[in-house]
């Protein structure tokens, strides 16, 4: 694979609207053939949108990557016509589209789709081709075999995580709209929202614009760009129910509004979740990084075609803003990313110190203490959980006792229940070293402000939380006698791919 900056980072100067433009005009007749040659239920005039958008999220990428990318968003649409359609006749045109919702209702022993099984199994590495008379699934193993050879593992990982979440919330809108069909209500928001996310398409794109980059200490940032991630997905959600929802309405489907939100508490929340990715996203981004400039640029691409039109009927374009905004605000908020500066804008504190995590390099101790007394306090339930740790120094004893341990991080099973050295051994394995004993979590006041804090068994230090990210927290250890507070951080570690339905394994 290339290793050529481009890959790393975006350009510092501009890439042309007919670079652009080039990227895009040489993956639409590619796309266009293989659409056709599969027979997938997805209008063929919609090819130049998703090339063009793709080659929009990273044009200083080769046009290999626009290609790539295109394809797995048309067999999104596709996947969203087979199963998010009422009934067979809105899956697509033709007989194969009545035959693919036909069969994807076929269900299994655990009730879950026999087709939906299968593409679970492809995405677990257990079925490399698909099946020959299903061609969702033949498009799907392509996908996926040739990200597998192209992407970086560990990314590629986190991809096949959002696609095997992307079927699952796909199944759970189809059972919340029949329950709403028969007088069932409507689902919860947060479970809503969580589908949503997962089935909006963004982070699938997003996730495979990330395997496809070879940008060094990616995966280390990934906490950070994960919690942008969703916040974006999220947001571009919302403003999907706001175009959509009248069409949405006239399918049986349930989104917000049905849910019992107003037009103007979706669009503020939208408003909000995009200006929270953006600020998460803004040490990243002021440093350079593709991946974040990357998720930065999809969220603003989907931002402002929500603001025109309904992708799904693109040709009813709109000429107003969404309902809920105020003129054209929106569209001033969120304007073009403009690759930074050689001399980067100021950053705020938070923004120190997240970039300090995602870089491993120092962050000044007196910055620390005053952001750490300004920062929230956590809830058990917020560190319930496994997490990364590092530290901001790595001169002082604690720090060199901590390198020497190979300390890897901390995980809250309970209150009760805390292994707070977590550790590598020579093979990298990660462990709990116990010989110190374990910790619990108690409410202690530290500094003014009550938190939960973990108190270890047998030594007389106590950790004291603040939370700068709901995955990305700033820690002090409070060390009996100590001369001086030693200030680290810890980063949640993602979950584990969710097990496909059906899977015993």
């Amino acid at each position: 694979m290339d290793t050529s900056r481009p890959h790393s980072h975006p350009p510092r100067e501009i890439v042309s609207i007919a670079d652009t433009c080039s990227a895009a005009l040489q993956s639409m007749p590619r796309l266009e053939i293989w659409l056709k040659e599969l027979g997938l239920p997805v209008d063929t005039a919609l090819v130049p949108l998703m090339c063009l958008q793709t080659a929009f999220f990273t044009p200083w990428l080769p046009p290999e990557t626009c290609y790539q990318v295109s394809r797995l968003t048309v067999w999104l649409m596709a996947i969203d016509n087979v199963l998010d359609a009422p009934d067979a006749a809105d899956a697509g045109d033709g007989p194969d589209a009545a035959e693919a919702a036909q069969a994807a209702e076929s269900a299994g022993p655990d009730g879950t789709p026999t087709r939906v099984r299968a593409w679970h199994r492809i995405l677990s590495g257990r079925d490399s081709d698909g099946d020959g008379d299903d061609p969702v699934a033949r498009a799907l193993a392509e996908i996926a075999r040739d990200l597998h050879r192209k992407g970086r593992p560990e990314l590629t990982a986190v991809w096949r995580k959002s696609m095997h979440q992307t079927l699952i919330g796909m199944r759970g809108e189809r059972e919340a709209a029949r329950a709403a069909a028969v007088g069932g209500g409507v689902p919860p928001l947060t479970d809503y929202l969580r589908h949503g996310a997962w089935t909006i398409g963004v982070e699938q794109q997003v996730t495979a614009l990330w395997a496809l980059m070879d940008e060094p200490g990616l995966p280390r940032r990934l906490p950070l760009l994960l919690d942008a991630l969703r916040q974006a997905a999220t947001a571009i959600r919302l403003l999907n129910d706001l175009r959509g929802h009248q069409r949405e309405q006239s399918e049986g489907k349930a989104d917000v509004l049905a849910i019992g939100l107003t037009e103007q508490e979706v669009y503020q929340r939208a408003e909000a979740g995009l200006e929270n990715c953006r600020r998460t996203l803004a040490p990243l981004t002021a440093a350079g990084y593709g991946s974040a400039v990357a998720l930065e640029r999809v969220a603003l691409w989907h931002a402002r075609m929500y603001h025109r039109f309904d992708p799904v009927r693109p040709g009813q374009t709109a000429t107003s803003p969404l309902p809920g905004g105020s003129g054209s605000a929106p569209h001033a908020r969120h304007a073009p990313l403009v690759p930074p500066s050689r001399e980067a804008p100021a950053m705020s504190i938070e923004q120190e110190a997240l970039d300090a995590i995602a870089s491993g390099g120092p962050c000044d101790h007196a910055k620390l203490a005053e952001l750490f007394d300004r920062l929230e306090p956590v809830d058990t339930a917020l560190l319930i959980g496994t997490w990364q740790g590092g530290g901001f120094e790595h001169t002082s004893e604690n720090a060199a006792l901590l390198t020497k341990m190979r300390w890897y991080g901390k995980r809250f099973v309970d209150a009760d229940h805390v292994e707070p050295l977590l550790c590598r051994d020579e093979d990298g394995t990660v462990f709990s070293y116990e010989e110190m004993g374990l910790a619990t979590l108690r409410e202690v006041v530290y500094r003014g402000k009550q938190s939960t804090a973990m108190v270890y068994d047998q030594l007389p230090i106590i950790d004291h939380f603040r939370r700068l990210t709901d995955n990305v927290l700033l820690c002090v250890m409070d060390k009996k006698a100590a001369p001086t507070d030693f200030f680290f951080h810890l980063t949640r570690v993602p979950a584990s791919l969710p097990q496909p339905p059906g899977d015993g394994s």
